[in-house]
């Protein structure tokens, strides 16, 4: 990487990260799916995802992860501590959550164009299509794969990450940590789309423990 490359907006990325490729002045994340010599930023590599899981590597550079595990995920996600994208280093993470477009600005949104949709493989599980405004760094020492068959229309088959107990949570917005009033917002405005989803899948018992995990996830909130 040579770091005359990079944008003049962005920060130097952290060692573990500085063997990755540029373009565009943008750092290319390791699980970055590239089509035609092109990296594809919006889709996965679905090897790597297999190489993530099995070697324990960082989503973000690729390198051997060490004890602790940083899951970046969304508000809904802290609520049923499930992610559909492997960790990352602690540093890796946290460049990722200030420096990456999408996960640093609120109105930003995923183009869907022939490329993407050539490249794009579906995650498993449900996915909520919006920007919820804030990013969670998960940190925590354990996590557990679940495998989910899927349910035509509403969730889509694969490899799931049910995290475990966090010792830590950062939340960021803007590039910056997020106030509580913006978590509050980001939280609050994806609970309805998080019950419905509850409903159809696990009607009214799957609902009464939803409500259980979201007072659970409110006590993580920053204070």
């Amino acid at each position: 990487m040579s770091l005359t490359e990079l944008r003049p907006d962005i920060a130097e990325p952290p060692k573990f990260m500085q063997e990755l490729p540029i373009f565009r002045g943008y750092p290319v994340p390791w699980f970055v799916d590239w089509i035609g010599g092109v990296p594809e930023f919006r889709a996965m590599d679905m090897r790597k995802f297999k190489i993530a899981i099995n070697d324990r590597r960082c989503w973000v550079c690729g390198n051997k992860l060490f004890g602790e595990e940083i899951f970046t995920i969304g508000p809904m996600c802290l609520v049923n501590r499930i992610s559909s994208e492997p960790p990352a280093h602690r540093e890796c993470a946290q460049y990722s959550a200030i420096n990456c477009p999408f996960l640093s600005k609120p109105h930003m949104v995923r183009r869907e164009d022939e490329n993407f949709n050539a490249a794009k493989k579906p995650s498993a599980g449900i996915m909520v299509a919006r920007n919820p405004g804030v990013t969670l760094l998960y940190y925590t020492r354990r996590h557990e794969l679940l495998s989910v068959p899927g349910k035509p229309g509403i969730a889509a088959p694969g490899i799931l990450f049910r995290l475990g107990k966090p010792f830590l949570t950062e939340w960021y917005s803007h590039g910056r940590r997020a106030s509580r009033d913006e978590v509050l917002l980001a939280v609050e405005s994806g609970l309805p789309i998080l019950r419905e989803t509850s409903m159809k899948l696990d009607g009214p018992q799957g609902s009464m423990i939803l409500e259980t995990q979201i007072a659970e996830a409110m006590r993580l909130l920053p204070k």
